[in-house]
């Protein structure tokens, strides 16, 4: 019987404690919506929650679509997608010597020394220490159309 009050004691408080962490959760997170910048689906361009920036994956979107210049070209795609990131990152009151961690979503990864060539420069130009990074290879990318594909996004955690 003992055991039985004391798993129920603990599950309540459990319950509780999880209450209480959403509250917290629903009152500090704050979702970030730079001019310009509009998502493509139900989510927040990013949240800030204490000192930390979550940056949902960005795409080569200008005003709404893929500019026609960067139809099909991964360089261009790549350079929109960081003046996206900095946007975001710039509205948070943040840069690139932010960043603590980036992911990279790219559809052929032949197309992965291209990307470095445009993203790199973004920390290395200015001496900084670019982030931890992980990429993967995609099938597709959100956004997508006929003749305009997405070739590349990337969503980034950033701190102050």
């Amino acid at each position: 019987m003992k055991s039985k009050s004391l798993s129920i004691l603990l599950s309540l408080a459990l319950i509780c404690s999880v209450i209480l962490v959403t509250e917290s959760f629903a009152e500090d997170a704050k979702p970030i919506y730079p001019a310009g910048i509009k998502p493509i689906a139900p989510y927040s361009p990013a949240i800030m929650y204490g000192d930390l920036l979550f940056i949902s994956g960005q795409i080569p979107y200008v005003k709404g679509a893929i500019p026609e210049n960067a139809k099909t070209d991964i360089k261009e795609q790549t350079k929109i997608v960081m003046e996206n990131l900095k946007t975001v990152l710039s509205e948070a009151g943040m840069s690139f010597k932010n960043v603590l961690k980036a992911t990279v979503f790219i559809t052929d990864m032949k197309n992965y020394g291209a990307f470095n060539k445009v993203s790199g420069p973004y920390w290395t130009d200015n001496g900084l220490t670019p982030p931890a990074r992980a990429a993967v290879e995609v099938g597709a990318l959100p956004g997508s159309k006929p003749g305009a594909p997405v070739l590349v996004e990337v969503s980034m955690i950033a701190g102050k």
